[in-house]
C-alpha cells in the first residue's frame, strides 16, 4: 500500500473490522482518507458477508478479496475519495451510517453495538504482515466497557498460546480458520472480563488422555497457560493486586523424576531432594478424584501440596499448589489450601 498520512501515523492500518452474529461473518473493509496536511479526514468503507455454514474457504476468500481491495486503494487523498464516492466527507459519513446498518442487517446503532462478537485485522506497513486483535465488551455492575488486545489475550487475565498472524499468501481456508478462532477468543475474553472468573479448559498430556480443568474459583487467579516451561501443562497464578508478581501457583505438571515409578517413597525422596529437608512432610496413597497419591510439605522456602496420577505412557501427572516463602504469606497459606483441594477434585478425565 501507499501511505498518505503523516509519517508518525504509518506504523499500521486496520483493513478489516469483523463481526459475527447468527452464523454469519460480516466484513467491513476500511481505508484512510488523508487531508492535504497528511492528517486523517475520515475513512472509506466497503462491506461483505459470508455464511459460516459455507465453510472456512468461503470466509477466508471473502476476507482476502477485501484485503486485496484495501491494498489496491491504499490511503486516499480527498480528490481520490470524491472521485470514488461522488460526494464530500460530511455527506459520506451520513450515507455510510445507513449503509453500515444495512450491511450488518441491523436497524439501530444500539443493535449494532450489542449484537455481535467482534475482532479485527491489522496490517503492519513496514513488515508487510497482518495480525489479528481481539475486541470485546464486558460488564462491571451496571457499567459496560470496551476493550481489546493482541490475539494472545492479556497477560495476568487470560492468554492463548499461539498468535494469529498471516502474510498475503495465506491459504483461504487457513485464514477462515483464524477468523473463527479470533471470534472465539474475543468471546472468551468477554466472558472472563464480565464474570471475573476463568473458563474451564482441556489439557492434553499427549498420552491419549484429555483432562478437563476447572480454574480456581477466585478472581485473583490469572491463566499463565504453560508459563513458558516445557514440563508445565497449565499454570494458574495467584495475583494479589494489579501489576504484582505471582504469590502462589496452582499447576498441572509432568513429574519426570517419578517416571514409571510412582510411589510414596519416591515422591518423598524427590521432594526432599528438590525442596530441601523438613520434618513437616507427609505422603499417602489415596483416591481423590482422578488422583492416586497425595503429598504435602512445608519448610522456610516452600509450601507444597500435590496430587499424583500415573498416565497411560507411565508419566506421573502432578497437580500441585506451590508457594514460596510461606512464613511471609501466613494469611494466604490459610486461604489457598481449601481452594486447591477443590481445584484438584474438579479435574476430570474427558
Amino acid at each position: 500500500m501507499v501511505p498518505k498520512l503523516q509519517e508518525y501515523m504509518n506504523e499500521y492500518r486496520i483493513p478489516l473490522f469483523l463481526r459475527k452474529r447468527n452464523n454469519v461473518v460480516y466484513f467491513q473493509m476500511q481505508v484512510e482518507v488523508a487531508r492535504e496536511d497528511g492528517l486523517c479526514a475520515g475513512r472509506y468503507f466497503e462491506y461483505d458477508k459470508a455464511s459460516i455454514d459455507a465453510g472456512l474457504n468461503e470466509i477466508g476468500t471473502a476476507a482476502k478479496k477485501l484485503i486485496s481491495r484495501f491494498q489496491e486503494l491504499s490511503d486516499l487523498d480527498l480528490s481520490e475519495f470524491q472521485a470514488l464516492t461522488g460526494t464530500d466527507m460530511a455527506s459520506y459519513r451520513i450515507q455510510d451510517s445507513e449503509n453500515c446498518l444495512k450491511a450488518m442487517e441491523v436497524k439501530t446503532e444500539k443493535e449494532l453495538d450489542d449484537s455481535f462478537i467482534e475482532c479485527d485485522i491489522h496490517y503492519d506497513i513496514k513488515m508487510d504482515h497482518y495480525f489479528f486483535t481481539l475486541c470485546w465488551t464486558y460488564k462491571e455492575g451496571r457499567k459496560k466497557w470496551n476493550d481489546s488486545s493482541y490475539s494472545t489475550g492479556k497477560q495476568g487475565i487470560f492468554t492463548f498460546k499461539e498468535p494469529l498472524e498471516f502474510d498475503e499468501d495465506v491459504a483461504s481456508e487457513h485464514l477462515g480458520e483464524m477468523i473463527l478462532e479470533a471470534f472465539d477468543r474475543s468471546r472468551k475474553m468477554a466472558e472472563v472480563m464480565s464474570s471475573g472468573t476463568l473458563p474451564a479448559k482441556e489439557i492434553d498430556p499427549f498420552d491419549g488422555t484429555i483432562i478437563l480443568v476447572t480454574p480456581p474459583d477466585d478472581k485473583h487467579f490469572a491463566d499463565y497457560e504453560d508459563a513458558g516451561v516445557g514440563e508445565i501443562y497449565q499454570d494458574y497464578a495467584y495475583i494479589a493486586r494489579e501489576g504484582a508478581e505471582s504469590s502462589a501457583d496452582f499447576m498441572l505438571t509432568m513429574a519426570p523424576e517419578l517416571y514409571e515409578d510412582l510411589s510414596c517413597e519416591n515422591i518423598r525422596s524427590a521432594w526432599l531432594e528438590a525442596f530441601g529437608d523438613t520434618d513437616d512432610i507427609s505422603v499417602t496413597e489415596t483416591q481423590y478424584g482422578i488422583y492416586q497419591y497425595r503429598a504435602e510439605m512445608r519448610n522456610k522456602k516452600m509450601y507444597r501440596i500435590a496430587y499424583f496420577r500415573q498416565l497411560n505412557d507411565g508419566t506421573a501427572l502432578e497437580c500441585c499448589m506451590e508457594m514460596t516463602d510461606p512464613s511471609k504469606k501466613k494469611k494466604l497459606a490459610e486461604k489457598l489450601p481449601p481452594l486447591f483441594e477443590e481445584f484438584a477434585l474438579k479435574c476430570r478425565i474427558k
